[in-house]
């Protein structure tokens, strides 16, 4: 699962949309749908985040910092 699935899960699991994640999270809806979209063929898969972000996302919605950066948890 890519950190894309992830952030995507969230969303849909919390019934929130991309917009009011972005706002809840303080990032920009355009970072947000860079995150979230699925890279074409051939495009560098490895989105990353910054440890504070998941923290902060974390700590928002409730998920384990860990498993939002890695697919695992602690």
């Amino acid at each position: 699962m890519s950190l894309s699935d992830r952030l995507n899960q969230i969303i849909k699991e919390k019934n929130i949309t991309k917009r009011e994640f972005a706002s809840r999270v303080g990032i920009s809806e355009n970072y947000l749908y860079i995150l979230t979209s699925n890279s074409r063929p051939g495009t560098n898969q490895n989105k990353t985040i910054s440890q504070m972000l998941a923290k902060l996302i974390g700590m928002e919605f409730g998920y384990d910092p860990e498993w939002i950066l890695n697919g695992k948890k602690e």
